[in-house]
């Protein structure tokens, strides 16, 4: 039986964005921990790239970045397979975020029933001016009478006040970013500490309500979410930070840190001066660590509704990650990094799994598999999958070799060759380099598109002659499908992307 036929199950599929596989203890992660002991886990699966765009994709095609080719930040999706999948086969879909690279902004409403965006102060069932004005601009730069027209479209919407309202949040926000007005303007927080974590309870509080609004409906509900608790800025609640710090530290400690170690620029910046605080490095571990505690009471939260509304044992439950994060570990190159800049960190490419769901048995697989053939699992037999207790699991997540991508990401360029220590061939792999890293067994293999390639037997470096040839003519065959690079890339983003970007530390 496909998707398609009747019999499907429910599926919640959660990407807790930069949460890593280590993170999740019985401690800081006591739900997603329990899930993972009493489900199918997987203990080495492998994003296919370091950052959002270029993962979701995979995650929402099953192809791999050199494949879809979708990672520069002016890439648009027209359509995500796997949701027009889904939907074919009956599924209502719905999806939640509060990722910039996994929103209307980059394609991925497309195909969804319902999809809300909850990172800015905006009621998500009213439209969203932000998203709207860029749906209908023909150009860049917006026009007046696409603001006129987003206004008029607000008024007529089916909940017009909701939209009213938030066409006059969305120009206050914008009032702000150009002259600094929050202070000033009543549809502003003047406290922008915890953006992302008040982003994930309006994520819960609309999930909750989906799962109670369809719960007695005949076709099976998909319901995604990207929930960014564990990506910087970390600005844990306060609860969750004194649970971690042990009496060591204090939010402001956090929040006055200087240099601000927990932005990747800052810290590669201070590790290549040869500066770094490890006190500070600590401090940025703890607020990751309550941040993971942040992110397992949207968990937790979710789980319950599941089983007030009778409908835990018709939902398969995933939880997984679009990448990790380094929290200042070296590398195989021996660099150390923060966030998910270029870095092969395992830390960064390995990321969490679990398929949760009454039927299956508990078991953990050690096998590296790939996170990108998540998409088979969900649009294959979920009910013969579940008939088996998930015994068939490598019917679908077995590639070989298994890949980890890092695409080059050209519009940084400019604005990484401010930084006082970034060297140019930094600087140039960073931003027009194409890397991939590929795995097999204890071997592994990274080619770029500057023609270098280097191989590894654990974590030893060693001569490439002695890899295996096959992975590494795999990992050259896949740079090679990367497109040339061209340097000093200009993009004309709108305020609200920009400003987003720029919260996130990726301008």
């Amino acid at each position: 039986m496909s998707v398609g036929e009747m019999g499907n199950p429910n599926v919640l599929c959660l990407v807790l964005d930069c949460l890593r596989l280590d993170a999740i203890t019985e401690a800081d992660a006591p739900n997603i921990h329990a899930l993972g002991e009493e489900n199918l886990s997987f203990d080495a699966c492998v994003t296919p790239a370091n950052w959002s765009l270029p993962a979701h994709t995979s995650l929402f095609t099953g192809e791999w970045p050199h494949e879809h080719g979708y990672y520069h930040r002016e890439h648009h999706l027209a359509q995500l397979p796997l949701v027009d999948a889904l939907a074919a086969g009956g599924f209502d879909t719905v999806g939640v975020t509060a990722n910039i690279y996994a929103s209307s902004s980059h394609g991925f409403d497309s195909g969804f029933d319902r999809f809300y965006e909850t990172r800015r102060p905006l009621n998500p069932r009213g439209l969203n001016p932000f998203a709207h004005v860029r749906k209908i601009q023909e150009e860049r730069t917006p026009r007046p009478r696409d603001y006129v027209r987003t206004l008029v479209d607000a008024a007529t919407h089916d909940r017009p006040l909701a939209s009213l309202d938030n066409f006059s949040r969305a120009v206050a926000l914008e009032l702000d970013r150009r002259y600094g007005y929050r202070d000033y303007l009543p549809l502003i927080d003047a406290d922008s500490y915890g953006f992302l974590t008040r982003a994930s309870t309006r994520s819960t509080d609309l999930l909750v309500d989906e799962i109670e609004r369809t719960a007695d409906r005949s076709e099976p509900l998909f319901a995604f979410a990207n929930y960014m608790d564990t990506h910087y800025p970390y600005e844990p609640p306060e609860e969750h930070f004194r649970a971690v710090a042990d009496g060591r530290w204090e939010l402001e400690d956090l929040r006055t840190m200087s240099p601000n170690l927990s932005n990747a620029r800052t810290f590669r910046n201070q590790f290549f001066a040869g500066d770094i605080d490890e006190d500070d490095v600590e401090l940025v571990r703890a607020a990751y660590r309550a941040e993971v505690r942040s992110v397992d009471e949207q968990v937790g939260r979710l789980l319950q509704a599941l089983e007030d509304a009778g409908v835990r044992d018709e939902t398969v439950v995933v939880v997984t990650s679009d990448h990790g994060e380094g929290l200042g570990e070296t590398d195989l190159r021996g660099e150390r990094s923060m966030g998910h800049l270029d870095a092969l960190n395992e830390h960064l490419w390995t990321v969490p799994l679990i398929v949760a769901h009454p039927d299956l048995d508990a078991r953990t697989i050690e096998d590296r598999t790939s996170l990108r053939a998540l998409y088979d699992l969900l649009t294959g037999d979920l009910e013969s999958f579940l008939d088996v207790g998930g015994a068939t699991w490598d019917d679908y997540f077995d590639d070989d070799p298994v890949f980890f991508e890092l695409p080059a990401n050209p519009y940084h360029e400019e604005s990484m060759r401010n930084y006082d220590y970034f060297e140019d061939w930094f600087v140039e792999r960073e931003s027009l380099t194409h890397t991939v890293l590929g795995f097999d067994g204890e071997w592994k293999v990274v080619a770029d598109s500057r023609g270098a390639v280097s191989a590894y037997r654990g974590d030893e470096a060693v001569d490439v002659s002695d890899a295996p040839a096959a992975l590494r003519t795999a990992c050259e065959d896949a740079v090679e499908r990367f497109p040339a690079v061209e340097g000093d890339v200009e993009a004309d983003l709108s305020g609200d992307v920009e400003q987003q970007l720029r919260d996130l530390g990726y301008v």
